[in-house]
């Protein structure tokens, strides 16, 4: 018995360094280069192909926020920042999967910057599995949507009748089986502390 538990802190510890492995250490199922244009404010199209870049979540186009006790469309203003971001430069993705849409998951850049990263820097996306560090300066500098109050697109989603999508990780494996060996950790713990 004890060496299964031996073996299940031993998984748990490697499943975790893998789920912090940078993402240009991943496996990459293709890539595509050139002009894109703007879908919304974390997905674009690029050489006929439907991009949602990954780690990130904008306000969904019809979204509002407040600032100064006023609306404004923020949906439509992280559209906008990602056009801007993207008319920088040749476009490059690098796809790591796909979503439940079909749509290829990928980091992008655009005149030598990532794409997602300037993205919750400026405060026009969350964080969506990568990028904490940069929404964290975001919200404490006040930049796009932290300079008011919002409703986080996954919450926005939920209650205005759009389907829900999980954070983007690659295919998702890893980061259930870093939950399941957490949860399991957590109970051995647990069982312990009540021995």
């Amino acid at each position: 018995m004890l060496g299964g538990w031996i073996i299940l802190l031993l998984l748990s510890i490697v499943a975790y360094y893998a789920d912090k492995l940078p993402v240009g250490e991943r496996a990459t199922t293709g890539e595509a280069r050139g002009a894109a244009s703007a879908s919304d404010g974390d997905s674009l199209r690029l050489d006929g192909k439907r991009i949602r870049i990954e780690g990130i979540d904008a306000p969904e186009l019809d979204q509002s926020c407040e600032r100064d006790g006023e609306t404004w469309d923020c949906g439509r203003q992280a559209r906008e920042r990602l056009r801007a971001l993207i008319s920088a430069g040749d476009v490059r993705c690098r796809f790591h999967g796909r979503d439940r849409y079909g749509r290829d998951l990928g980091t992008c850049e655009a005149g030598g910057r990532d794409i997602g990263r300037e993205m919750v820097l400026s405060g026009y996306a969350v964080s969506y599995g990568h990028y904490q560090a940069e929404e964290a300066r975001a919200e404490k500098e006040r930049r796009g949507i932290w300079v008011g109050t919002f409703t986080t697109p996954q919450e926005w989603r939920r209650t205005n009748g759009h389907p829900d999508e999980g954070p983007h990780l690659v295919d998702g494996w890893l980061e259930t089986m870093r939950r399941w060996l957490m949860e399991q950790l957590t109970a051995l713990f647990a069982g312990i502390g009540d021995a």
